[in-house]
C-alpha cells in the first residue's frame, strides 16, 4: 500500500481525512475535512495551508452558527442601532436557530445558504422580511470572513426570488366611499359609545398620522385656536415609552377639522371618568389610554379598525385594511380630485414624509378616481 502524504489519513469508511495546521502548542490551529479521493484531499490541504499562512486561520469554524450569530449581535449590534432595528436582528437570530440549530460555521457553504433561503421563502415570509434576513446574515458572514473564520462570504448572490410581496398598492387603502362612511360614523357616534380605539382611528382618518404617533399624542399637543395637532414624538413598543419621531420630516404640525378638536376635548373628560370609575389615577397626559391606563396596543388597534370596516362599511374580511392602511387612505384622498388635488409637497409635509416617498407610495388612484379619470379621457377623445 502506497504511503499517504503527510496530513492525510485513510478512515475506516474508506474516505481520506486531510488535516491542515499552523502554529504550535496552544496557539496551534487545525482544520480537517474528509474526501472521497486522495487527490481532492491533497488539493484542499494545499489551499487551506495557503489560506492559513495568509491570515485565514479558520479558528472558531467549529462553533454552532446560532451561538456565533447571537454573540455577533451582542458585540456589534446591541446599543449601536435603534431598539426596533435591534429587535429585527434578534428575530433573525430566532430564524437561524429554527433552521440552522445544529449547523456549524464550517458547514455554511453558499449551497447551504441558498437552501436555507429557499426554505425561508417557501415558509411564506413577506419579501421585505426575507430581505432583512438576507442583509443581517450577509453582514454576519462578512464579519466571519474579516475575522479569518471563513475564506469567503457564502451569502454572496443568494437568490430570494419567489418571496411573496405584501399587499399591492390597491389593497393598502380604502375606497373614497368606505373612507367617508367610516369617518362620518366616528364623527357622529355619541362620545359615551366611543372607546379609545375608535378615537385613535378617527384621529388617523383626519390626520394620516402613523399609529405610533397618534397613540403618543398628549393634551398639550392640541392647539385649539389654530386647530392643529403637534407631532414631536412616537410610542415605541420596544422601550415601552416615547421616542423621537421616525425621521426629521416627522416633526410637524397637522391641520385638523374643528369637530376633531371638539371630539378630543369630549374624549378627555370621558376618559378621565372611565379611569376614575376603575380606580386608576391619571398619571399620564396621554390623550389615548385604555381602561387599564395603558397606551393602546397596535394589534388591538388593527382588530378594531378591521371590525369597524366590516360593521360600519359592510366590507368583507379580505377587503379591510390595517390601521396603517388608514394613513395610505388619507394621503390618497388628499391627492384625489375629491380631496382637493392637494400638491405632493403639501401632502408630504402633512404626513411627515419626503416628496419622493409620497410619489412612490401614495400617488396612486383610488377606485372611484380611476373610473372618473377614465370618463374624462373618453369624453376628451369623443370630442375630437
Amino acid at each position: 500500500m502506497a504511503k499517504l502524504p503527510k496530513g492525510i489519513d485513510k478512515m475506516p469508511s474508506g474516505k481520506y481525512k486531510a488535516t491542515a495546521s499552523i502554529g504550535s502548542g496552544r496557539t496551534r490551529k487545525r482544520k480537517s475535512k474528509s474526501f472521497a479521493t486522495i487527490t481532492e484531499a491533497k488539493q484542499w490541504m494545499v489551499e487551506v495551508n495557503a489560506d492559513m499562512h495568509s491570515g485565514t486561520t479558520y479558528a472558531g469554524d467549529d462553533e454552532l452558527i446560532t451561538e456565533t450569530y447571537n454573540e455577533w449581535v451582542k458585540v456589534y449590534v446591541v446599543g449601536k442601532v435603534s431598539p426596533a432595528t435591534e429587535l429585527s436582528y434578534h428575530f433573525t437570530g430566532k430564524i437561524v436557530a429554527k433552521y440552522c440549530g445544529d449547523m456549524r460555521i464550517k458547514d455554511l457553504s453558499r449551497k447551504q445558504c441558498q437552501e436555507l433561503f429557499n426554505t425561508i421563502v417557501a415558509s411564506g415570509y413577506a419579501k421585505t422580511t426575507v430581505q432583512k434576513f438576507k442583509v443581517h446574515l450577509t453582514k454576519f458572514c462578512r464579519n466571519l470572513v474579516n475575522e479569518g473564520v471563513m475564506k469567503r462570504n457564502p451569502m454572496t448572490d443568494i437568490d430570494i426570488r419567489g418571496a411573496k410581496h405584501g399587499k399591492q398598492a390597491d389593497d393598502k387603502f380604502m375606497s373614497i366611499t368606505a373612507y367617508k362612511c367610516l369617518l362620518k360614523e366616528l364623527k357622529q357616534r355619541p362620545i359615551h359609545e366611543m372607546n379609545v380605539y375608535g378615537m385613535v382611528i378617527l384621529t388617523i382618518l383626519c390626520t394620516g398620522m402613523r399609529v405610533s404617533e397618534a397613540v403618543d399624542l398628549r393634551l398639550d399637543d392640541i392647539d385649539r385656536e389654530q386647530a392643529t395637532l403637534r407631532v414631536d414624538s412616537s410610542y415605541s413598543r420596544v422601550i415601552h415609552g416615547s421616542k423621537a419621531p421616525k425621521t426629521a420630516n416627522s416633526y410637524r404640525t397637522v391641520p385638523v377639522p374643528a369637530f376633531l378638536i371638539n371630539r378630543l376635548n369630549q374624549w378627555r373628560f370621558r376618559q378621565n371618568e372611565v379611569l376614575m370609575n376603575k380606580g386608576i389615577s391619571m398619571q399620564s397626559d396621554h390623550l389615548f389610554l385604555t381602561e387599564t391606563g395603558s397606551v393602546p396596543d397596535a394589534s388591538a388597534m388593527n382588530f378594531w379598525v378591521k371590525k369597524l370596516q366590516r360593521e360600519v362599511c359592510g366590507l368583507a374580511a379580505d377587503e379591510t385594511v390595517t390601521t396603517h392602511g388608514l394613513r395610505h387612505t388619507y394621503a390618497s384622498y388628499l391627492l384625489s380630485r375629491e380631496g382637493g388635488n392637494q400638491s405632493i409637497t403639501y401632502v408630504a409635509a402633512v404626513l411627515g414624509d419626503t416628496q419622493e416617498m409620497v410619489q412612490a407610495v401614495y400617488a396612486h388612484l383610488m377606485p372611484e378616481e380611476k373610473a372618473s379619470q377614465a370618463d374624462v379621457v373618453r369624453d376628451a377623445i369623443e370630442a375630437i
